[in-house]
């Protein structure tokens, strides 16, 4: 049986490719939840194990369906329209440090593993899906075919997950997807919550949706996903989720948004709140949020050891220890006696992993958001009266300042396709605006 939904899904997967490039690229980028549903027993459920060494659906589909939407491409365009930014110089950049950062590496067959990892599973996100958006018909139409197959694949597996944790004789504290970390679980419905945040922030956003479509962005879909995240326990996602919406309302600061739609939001999030409280036991199926320093639930101290032992190896290491080597330098924490194996931050493995170089990659890295700042600054009510390109930037941020808690280069594949979706959408946003300025 199996091995029948092995294929089942393989195949199913392909198939999905081939017809709808945007859908399968939803659920490429949470391959690891849909790569688990074989190996899940729907009956008794177990947790504690991790489907990471299931090469077929881990790695050998998500090449295969980054191949076919490439030929897709190249059939059926004559003239393929690609744009180079700034974007594609740093992921390029990226790479070659990355491939050069091996000579110096201690463990060299470990960092050409985790280098070819990048290369054929980390960073196709961004140019695959920079290279589809480019060319299809209806950009708009697309990103609608993506943002709604996120929401409904959330939907389909959060209540999947609440059935499962609920029926499971021994439930793991932290609910996710049988097979399925809980973080990259927690991430891609914290995802799908930020999208229909935004749905009902830009009323305009709903004309890109069929009635039935519209459907999936209702409250009571949101309520679900949202009680799912909180049973998660998981706090790196939803801190990402909160400062990327603290950064828009900072950036968009002279945007009157609509006084109906806050005032809804607070009454939803204070009834949401309320029956939790009262139903539920809080401390229960959220403890990691209420104790933040409880010994359970304490992940802060083995990040701030992980940060040192980055600094560390900058200076003791100029020039870098190259990827996937870290957990040899790193420190064991006192308390729970873990070794870090990466520094659960970007920047940190920017320095750790290349040294100096990996130091002005940070530099250039900076100076980057700060250019996308002024950008969006100078141009935000223009920005924001196209609900797209809106959501394309949030989308950005949000998966930016997550790897700032979670995740490795070769596991960012968020941040790859949200910056790809970004820079074709802000290509077609400079393009309209220079047009209507002539």
């Amino acid at each position: 049986m199996e091995h029948y939904l092995i294929y089942c899904v393989f195949f199913t997967i392909l198939f999905i490719t081939i017809k709808k490039p945007e859908i399968s690229l939803a659920i490429l980028l949470n391959i690891n939840l849909f790569r688990a549903i074989p190996y899940v027993n729907y009956q008794a459920p177990k947790y504690g194990y991790y489907n990471e060494s299931d090469v077929l659906l881990g790695a050998v589909l998500p090449i295969l369906c980054f191949v076919i939407i490439t030929l897709k491409v190249l059939i059926n365009k004559k003239k393929i329209n690609y744009k180079s930014d700034i974007f594609d110089v740093f992921i390029v950049l990226l790479t070659v440090i990355m491939v050069f950062s091996i000579l110096v590496s201690p463990s060299i067959m470990e960092s050409i593993k985790y280098t070819s990892v990048f290369l054929f599973l980390g960073a196709p996100f961004y140019f695959i899906t920079k290279l589809y958006f480019f060319n299809t018909e209806n950009k708009t139409k697309s990103l609608a075919w993506f943002i709604g197959a996120i929401v409904f694949f959330a939907i389909l597996f959060s209540i999947e997950s609440l059935y499962l944790h609920s029926i499971a004789q021994y439930p793991y504290e932290r609910m996710t997807f049988p097979g399925v970390y809980p973080i990259p679980f927690c991430l891609f419905l914290c995802s799908a919550i930020l999208i229909i945040v935004i749905y009902y922030m830009m009323p305009t956003m709903k004309m890109e949706f069929s009635k039935k479509a519209k459907s999936l962005f209702s409250l009571p879909i949101l309520a679900i996903i949202a009680f799912a995240i909180i049973k998660t326990n998981t706090r790196g996602p939803v801190f990402a989720l909160i400062l990327a919406f603290f950064l828009v309302f900072w950036m968009f600061f002279r945007i009157k948004f609509n006084p109906k739609i806050i005032l809804g939001s607070i009454l939803i999030l204070t009834i949401g709140f309320i029956v939790l409280i009262t139903v539920f036991d809080i401390n229960k199926i959220a403890s990691r949020f209420i104790t933040l320093t409880s010994k359970n639930s304490d992940s802060f101290s083995p990040r701030l050891i992980s940060y040192l032992d980055a600094i560390n190896v900058l200076i003791t290491k100029p020039w870098g220890i190259s990827v996937s080597t870290f957990g040899e330098y790193s420190s064991k924490d006192i308390n729970s006696d873990q070794i870090a194996m990466y520094p659960h931050n970007l920047f940190m493995e920017f320095i750790s992993s290349f040294g100096i170089v990996g130091l002005i990659l940070c530099v250039i890295l900076i100076i980057f958001c700060f250019n996308e700042y002024n950008f969006i600054v100078r141009n935000q009510k223009k920005i924001f009266s196209q609900s797209i390109f809106f959501l394309t930037l949030v989308m950005l941020l949000f998966y930016f300042i997550e790897t700032q808690f979670s995740f490795t280069l070769n596991t960012h594949k968020g941040w790859y396709l949200s910056m790809a979706l970004y820079s074709v959408f802000k290509w077609d946003f400079i393009k309209n605006n220079l047009s209507d300025e002539k």
